[in-house]
């Protein structure tokens, strides 16, 4: 079986393969393989996007820290990752959206070059964001910036009201109140029951009236009436 070689259009894919120095065989084949089918693959991991990164993961691989440092890169540079299984059982948190290839029993090199092939192409989907540790660290500070400036207007806030007297606008409240009791005077005094015939009828009134003054026209009628039920006779 001859292995293809990968078209011109995805040659600048760079290829970056990690790995822990007890699963140096199999990372030494999977180079090995994918060099001989014209996969470029490089040792370090730049910052440009246009890098994909082979995480080779079985136990000791994982607890490694060149390889967690390896992964948390591609995550923070928005590189794509495909995990490679040796002998994990599951993916870590951090990586556990990705769809892996396991290694463990079968050597399924054909399928490793058609997620490599998917993933370089033009129309490949954006890697995820995941919360590497870059990440929580930047959160981290936001938040405490955010608290910080919270902190600084409310002891300002403190400093101008205690010390300079600064009031709320008086003008805008009585504004407020004026416009509250003109509602009250138009829509709600003028369909308080007046009458016995009213008290009666007073919930087919406030069924009739705009459902926002529903509320106001019975508390009205209820405390003119002393307490007592909006549909009772008030007192002449």
């Amino acid at each position: 079986m001859t292995d293809r070689v990968p078209t011109i259009e995805k040659e600048w894919i760079m290829l970056h393969i990690t790995y822990a120095p007890d699963d140096s065989a199999l990372a030494n084949r999977l180079k090995t393989d994918l060099q001989a089918a014209g996969y470029p693959i490089n040792g370090d991991l730049p910052l440009e996007p246009d890098h994909l990164l082979i995480a080779l993961l079985s136990p000791t691989g994982w607890a490694n820290a060149a390889v967690q440092a390896a992964v948390f890169r591609a995550l923070d540079n928005s590189q794509h990752i495909i995990p490679v299984l040796a002998g994990m059982d599951a993916l870590p948190k951090v990586i556990d959206h990705l769809t892996p290839m396991d290694f463990t029993s079968d050597y399924r090199i054909d399928l490793l070059k058609g997620e490599i092939d998917r993933l370089s192409a033009p129309d490949a989907p954006r890697p995820m964001r995941a919360l590497t540790p870059n990440v929580r660290r930047a959160n981290r500070r936001i938040g405490c910036w955010l608290l910080a400036l919270t902190a600084i207007w409310f002891i300002v806030g403190v400093i101008l009201v205690g010390f300079f007297g600064v009031q709320a606008p008086q003008d805008e409240y009585n504004s407020v109140a004026t416009f509250a009791q003109a509602t009250i005077n138009v829509y709600v005094r003028r369909n308080l029951p007046r009458t016995t015939e009213d008290a009666v009828n007073f919930m087919l009134t406030v069924q009739a009236a705009p459902t926002a003054q529903r509320p106001l026209l019975i508390a009205t009628a209820t405390r003119l009436a002393g307490g007592k039920s909006a549909t009772a006779t008030p007192a002449p």
